[in-house]
């Protein structure tokens, strides 16, 4: 088995930079969801501690859809069977898993490497094998760097080791591979610490990329499943409703048998209900050739996934846009802590999460894959347990478990310095398995290495942005220490507590801090706060007037983002003049700007600005949010306006059900997760 550096030769889109403003959390920890028929049991979590959460990590926004030829450092391990390929400069996914013996991919490998407004810090890729951590939605490290070792075992076998510090829970991963010689599977480790002293919501699901073709079906240990029913979604911004149904039909696909993903119409998921028990926690892919990809899992990790596209247009259109226009499509097989993404769960202080979960292929009988679902299943599970029994399954989690402090013997990749951070302010909180060197520290943690070897974080100019954010409260008794500096360090010791408290629910304590702050020395980054704050807290006059502070102390000379938010703060305020007025005064190079422009459409709605609006409605938007449908619904909009003007209605609302459903909007602007509703 060897393991070894490389760089991989891949057309990718270039992630340029980050949003260096920060992101408040919704003020309900909880998303507000629609019970349609769960079951009692399956009500405990529910939308727990699942609402929308970024800091202290940042967006990532600054990319376009351009490819260039790109070397991607690559970390191989591979034995005479597999050959995995990880990406350790975002997230440590595993890019490929090659059989070199069948001579055949066992994942969704992305020809080109392109991101798309799908994460929770916005930038996401399509393909291989995603580690989520830490908050609902794609991980806050999927485009980060993250740290790869090379560790030995008790025997001399040597294993790879991925690691990080995810900074929002404080939590350390820790995810050891295994590939013996000979051995037709890559088995993975994974653990979870809790570095404090108090529980922490917890947030954990393996996203499994494979190819949608070959009429894929998919299994697993329960015929329970929780899903998604559309029909109850009021509109394609709000959340459907879920509801608890039996594999493999469920009642919204009128007879169709769900577990052939090309029978959804729409994009979809259900979350299989499997016990706790190593029979159970399992979930395949098998095609029809004879091929099928396969994991299986210890009971820690005991629910199932599958989530697709659908064959409508809109979901077509999401796997191209998110691939090279051909070569997009894929499904996922995913792996959970709990029922369903939108469940929660805490680990208790101190606590360490531990499981073991295996990845391989193998050749299945396409007549008994094809069968009846549940006979169909039994078939799989023998192919499970023959590839890697439960016993031997148990038997190398109780091997790898207690690797778990073995230190690495050579560093192959480097992460953030946000550990190397923490192991100066308190050593005892690192596992002892995990290397953070000093030389990690660079310009986003000198604020606060300032912080903690001097008492003072450096102050900050009035159009001068902060290298980074922390909300952790264990820096908070720091923080407030070093407010007896002088006024501009002060200033910028109120800024940061100011973000802190308020991010950590102490509303009004974090906004008097952020008020103190602009007082003693104004900037336009504590003003920019001010005003999101005052968004939060539906005070849209106050947020209006803190935004046009911001931008008078030199916001948007600083960053573009100033005046995206300047201008969805006029709108939302109705203020269309105002923020019509300001976009026409940027500079061109601005204007372009396409979350800019993205706000300027409402604005040039509003105000019947229509050259304006048909040029955006032509153009294709790299940073579109999944679920986004602001600029289709003004299309539409649009569309039902002319109608009622050909007609001579008076309100053009009364046609919008007609326009969606009668006609087709451009492709290029066909994001719906959901087909359009039919005119009865």
């Amino acid at each position: 088995m060897k393991i070894y550096r490389t760089t991989l030769r891949t057309p990718a889109a270039s992630l340029s930079g980050q949003n260096p403003l920060p992101c408040f959390r919704d003020r309900n920890h909880n998303k507000q969801l629609i019970n349609d028929g769960l079951l009692e049991e399956e009500l405990t979590g529910f939308g727990y501690e699942t609402a929308f959460r970024v800091l202290p990590y940042t967006m990532q926004d600054q990319y376009n859809r351009t490819l260039q030829e790109t070397d991607l450092n690559a970390i191989v391990m591979e034995n005479s069977r597999l050959k995995a390929i990880f990406l350790p400069d975002v997230g440590g996914r595993l890019w490929s898993l090659y059989d070199k013996q069948e001579k055949r991919e066992l994942l969704f490998r992305n020809p080109v490497l392109r991101f798309a407004n799908l994460a929770i810090r916005n930038a996401w890729f399509s393909g291989g094998i995603e580690w989520n951590l830490g908050q609902h939605g794609h991980t806050c490290l999927t485009c980060e760097p993250v740290f790869f070792a090379r560790c030995t075992d008790n025997e001399g076998n040597e294993f790879l080791r991925m690691y990080e510090y995810e900074r929002q829970k404080c939590l350390f991963l820790q995810i050891d591979f295994h590939l013996p010689e000979d051995v037709g599977y890559l088995a993975a480790h994974v653990s979870i610490q809790n570095s404090k002293d108090e529980p922490v919501p917890l947030y954990w699901w393996t996203n499994i990329a494979v190819k949608e073709n070959r009429n894929v079906r998919v299994f697993s240990g329960s015929k329970e499943v929780i899903y998604i029913k559309p029909e109850t979604q009021k509109s394609q911004n709000s959340i459907h409703g879920f509801g608890h149904g039996e594999m493999p039909y469920l009642a919204t696909l009128n007879g169709l048998d769900a577990s052939y993903p090309n029978n959804l119409p729409y994009s979809n998921e259900y979350f299989f209900q499997n016990p706790a028990q190593l029979d159970c926690t399992w979930e395949a892919a098998a095609y029809d050739d004879g091929t099928a990809f396969w994991e299986r899992s210890t009971e820690r990790l005991s629910y199932r996934k599958m989530f697709c596209w659908g064959n409508h247009r809109g979901g077509n259109h999401w796997k191209h846009f998110l691939s090279d226009d051909v070569g997009g499509d894929y499904l996922e097989i995913q792996a959970g802590l709990a029922p369903t993404q939108v469940h929660g769960e805490d680990l208790g202080a101190g606590e360490r999460c531990s499981f073991t979960q295996v990845f391989g292929g193998f050749q299945v009988d396409t007549e008994q894959a094809n069968a009846e679902w549940e006979q169909s299943c039994k078939y799989l599970y023998g192919c499970v347990e023959q590839a890697l029994s439960a016993n031997q399954l148990t038997a190398l989690n109780q091997k790898y478990d207690a690797l778990y402090s073995k230190k690495p013997n050579e560093i192959l990749h480097h992460g953030s310095g946000w550990g190397a951070l923490e192991a100066k302010r308190e050593p005892s909180i690192i596992p002892q398995g995990m290397l953070f060197p000093e030389s990690t520290l660079d310009a986003q943690q000198q604020p606060w290495l300032s912080l903690l070897e001097q008492g003072a974080l450096p102050p900050l100019a009035a159009d001068e942005l902060p290298a980074s954010w922390l909300t952790d409260t264990r820096w908070l008794p720091l923080l407030e220490a070093s407010l007896q500096n002088d006024e501009n360090h002060t200033a910028a010791a109120y800024l940061h507590l100011g973000v802190m408290l308020y991010e950590n629910d102490q509303s009004q304590q974090g906004i008097d801090a952020l008020l103190r702050s602009a007082e003693l020395h104004p900037t336009a980054i504590v003003y920019r706060c001010l005003a999101q704050a005052m968004v939060q807290q539906k005070e849209s006059g106050q947020a209006c007037l803190c935004i046009d502070k911001a931008v008078k102390l030199g916001g948007v000379a600083q960053h573009h983002a100033f005046a995206e938010e300047y201008i969805a703060i006029h709108n939302s305020a109705g203020k269309y003049e105002q923020a019509w007025e300001f976009y026409n005064s940027l500079p061109d190079v601005m204007k372009r700007g396409e979350r800019i422009r993205l706000s300027a459409a409402e604005t040039a709605f509003e105000l019947h600005e229509w050259a304006f609006l048909e040029e955006q409605f032509t153009y294709t938007f790299a940073t579109v949010r999944e679920g986004e449908s602001a600029l289709i619904d003004l299309w539409f909009q649009r569309q039902s306006l002319l109608l009622a003007e050909k007609r001579g209605i008076a309100d053009y609302h009364a046609l919008i059900e007609e326009v969606k459903a009668t006609i087709e909007p451009p492709y290029n602007l066909d994001f719906r997760m959901t087909p359009p509703k039919q005119i009865k």
